[in-house]
């Protein structure tokens, strides 16, 4: 941990934060909140303290991100200004870097890659919290038998952001519990701070703490939401450190190199990466994950590399010089097009609509406020209801505006008789008898060099409906 910054660091990491500012601020004012964004912020809008924690159980996750959100609601921050939020934590996070060892290459090049300045800074979702998160644990690790507060708090906070940060917080305290069984057994207490008395308080705090928040993690019985994996592992975990590739073969030959030289940079900690990174790997395999949520696994490892860094002595004979020398090239050379990835993710979020839901609020506002009736169809057109003070949809079965995951609500159900107006995804609704207009409005997901499949949608309206919208 470094508490110092030289002169000339400073000039170059201060040049290097306003042109992330910059480039983020000008993104995230181009940026259309979609569902999962609008998702979180109706939660935390339409609901005191304790219905926010009631909610998000449906949610799979933790409230800290929502009651961050309703911390920005009570300043008065207004619904298209969501993205300030994550480049605060966002910025925290590349300051917390600056403080690491890492290489200042790797200081100069980090801040501009796609997680760090396009999906964890434009996007206001918890993601958003692992960066800086991350960068703590990395300022704490090494100092954290002698100060083992900011360690087992650094990973209380991760554990915070989602499930994905509750199993990588459960991996490093796992390995902490091998170490203290490890010592306890030892016929030599040589390690006289690994069974230290104030380490042991402050691990089984924090265990006491990651198990409460898994037991209130638990959804309830009758939740919806199920385990989704609907995207090809092999190309989704290639596309998180490289870029999305066409095909399983392409993916499998990019793995292949990548482990390989993942196993020669830990090779010195090879037991303890794997205990670190195998569970989150397999919560995502196996349970849940989608291709814009591997950016958990891409701050682990790159924190994990910091953590364990090391520089070759001037002593050390010339295969390790260059077995450093290779492996340090092709990781920048990953991080350099992660940085190319950034760019352009960003330049696609500048010419791309990202969601359609603010044209399609604006384009139904006329006829809502002449008293036409609103019913929509799925998850994906909550992000519409934002732009309304109160429940936009004739058909939402519960009394709140966003989305409840539970067996007992069904959103598909259409009033009767029909509303005058109908919002679904893109050619979901049948139109029978050809009855409404169908207007469409596409927009498209950016993930690093591609545009993924779109949030778009289409608004029906009753072509009987007596309105001029011009």
């Amino acid at each position: 941990m470094r508490l110092k910054i030289a002169k000339k660091e400073l000039i170059v990491f201060s040049f290097i934060l306003v042109v992330y500012l910059c480039i983020a601020i000008i993104t995230g004012l181009h940026h259309e909140p979609w569902a999962d964004e609008a998702q979180s912020w109706l939660i935390s809008r339409d609901n005191d303290v304790w219905g926010i924690f009631q909610a998000v159980r449906y949610e799979g996750t933790l409230p800290a991100w929502h009651y961050i959100l309703k911390f920005f609601q009570v300043l008065g921050l207004p619904y298209n200004c969501v993205f300030i939020i994550p480049i605060i934590f966002t910025t925290i996070g590349i300051i917390l870097l600056f403080l690491t060892d890492a290489p200042f290459l790797c200081k100069i090049l980090l801040p501009f890659s796609f997680y760090v300045m396009y999906q964890e800074s434009v996007i206001a979702r918890q993601y958003c919290l692992i960066f800086p998160s991350m960068m703590l644990l990395v300022l704490a690790y090494r100092k954290r038998r002698n100060k083992p507060a900011m360690f087992f708090l650094s990973l209380i906070v991760i554990s915070m952001t989602s499930s994905y940060g509750l199993i990588i917080s459960c991996s490093f305290m796992l390995w902490e519990l091998i170490i203290l069984i490890k010592n306890h057994f030892r016929s030599s207490k040589e390690h006289n701070e690994l069974g230290s008395s104030r380490f042991h308080l402050f691990f089984w705090i924090a265990a006491i703490i990651l198990v409460l928040s898994i037991i209130i993690s638990i959804p309830p019985s009758d939740c919806s939401f199920r385990t989704v994996s609907n995207d090809n592992p092999i190309i989704s975990i290639t596309g998180a450190f490289y870029k999305l590739v066409d095909n399983t073969i392409s993916g499998v030959v990019f793995l292949i190199i990548f482990i390989v030289s993942l196993i020669l940079y830990f090779r010195k900690h090879i037991c303890q990466a794997l205990v670190y990174t195998v569970p989150l790997i397999l919560y995502m395999v196996l349970f849940y994950h989608q291709t814009w949520h591997l950016a958990y696994l891409f701050f682990l490892v790159v924190s994990i590399m910091l953590i364990f860094i090391e520089r070759p002595a001037s002593e050390a004979n010339n295969k390790e010089k260059a077995l450093h020398y290779i492996l340090g090239t092709y990781f920048y050379s990953l991080l350099i097009i992660q940085c190319a990835a950034g760019f352009y993710g960003a330049y696609l979020e500048l010419k791309y609509p990202y969601s359609p839901s603010k044209d399609v609020a604006e384009y139904i506002k006329p006829y809502v406020e002449s008293g036409a009736s609103v019913d929509n169809l799925g998850y994906h057109t909550v992000s519409v209801q934002p732009y309304f003070d109160s429940n936009l949809f004739s058909n939402n079965p519960s009394d709140k505006s966003y989305y409840i995951w539970s067996d007992k609500y069904t959103y598909d159900e259409l009033s009767s008789p029909s509303a005058d107006i109908i919002i679904a995804p893109y050619n979901v609704y049948d139109n029978p008898e050809d009855q409404y207009d169908m207007i469409p409005f596409n927009s498209f997901v950016v993930y690093k060099f591609s545009l993924l499949r779109g949030n778009s949608m289409s608004v029906y309206i009753k072509k009987d409906l007596n309105l001029n919208n011009s």
